[in-house]
């Protein structure tokens, strides 16, 4: 399970990288109950996406059980996740700086039940940047593990996923009247770095499953590099 572990870290930095799900917790932090909101935003957000996880690895299992696939078919699934990490990364090069958190529909007066709802809707608009979502589930899968022990690595990495956007909220309780600056600032370095960077980190991620699964399918699956580690 460490071997798991570490292939999966890679994976869940490119994941972290999420300018919705940034623009969605500082927002809540900027509301008048903004320990109560951001929780709110961040748990709903970690419930949907640790919730559509399990969704979409039951529905890959009973798809491979019904249809009696043979071995072989989580690296077929590891090159479609290969070629949408493509997609995507070529989409954010080409659009460039987009902001896609202005999809969100937000209030000025939104109460709890409203955060909730942000949680989920970020999922939704941030759906492009998932795909490294597909990638980890995809990785869980080929370890093989029984129910429980995939159920917790699943949760592990969604909760590793959230750890860095509730930082913001002591953040926000200690320096209220400097964390609007500072949070403005996180937020022109994630936009900075998804332009630059995402694009590029999100090739080298294909790149690395394309070699993964193609060595499974020519016969050399212990020479690749995710085998190595």
């Amino acid at each position: 399970m460490g071997q798991l572990f570490i292939i999966l870290i890679p994976i869940l930095i490119a994941d972290i990288l999420n300018p919705v799900l940034l623009a969605g917790t500082i927002f809540s932090l900027g509301s008048r109950h903004p320990l109560v909101n951001a929780i709110a935003v961040l748990g709903s957000y970690l419930a949907t996406y640790y919730l559509a996880g399990i969704l979409i690895a039951v529905g890959l299992e009973k798809f491979e059980n019904f249809f009696h696939i043979p071995p072989g078919f989580d690296y077929l699934l590891e090159l479609c996740v290969a070629v949408l990490l493509f997609y995507v990364a070529w989409d954010q090069y080409r659009s460039g700086d987009k902001h896609p958190e202005k999809e969100l529909t937000q209030e000025k007066e939104m109460g709890i039940f409203s955060y909730l709802f942000l949680g989920a809707q970020v999922n939704l608009v941030g759906l492009p940047f998932a795909v490294p979502y597909l990638a980890a589930i995809d990785q869980i899968l080929k370890a093989e593990l029984e129910v429980v022990p995939t159920l917790w690595v699943l949760l592990v990495y969604n909760l590793a996923y959230i750890l860095p956007y509730t930082l913001l909220i002591p953040i926000r309780l200690v320096y209220r009247k400097e964390s609007e600056a500072v949070f403005e600032s996180i937020n022109d370095w994630m936009h900075r770095t998804c332009t630059k960077y995402l694009p590029v980190l999100f090739f080298l991620l294909g790149m690395l499953l394309i070699e993964d699964a193609v060595s499974y399918l020519i016969g050399y699956r212990e020479y690749s590099f995710l085998s190595l580690i």
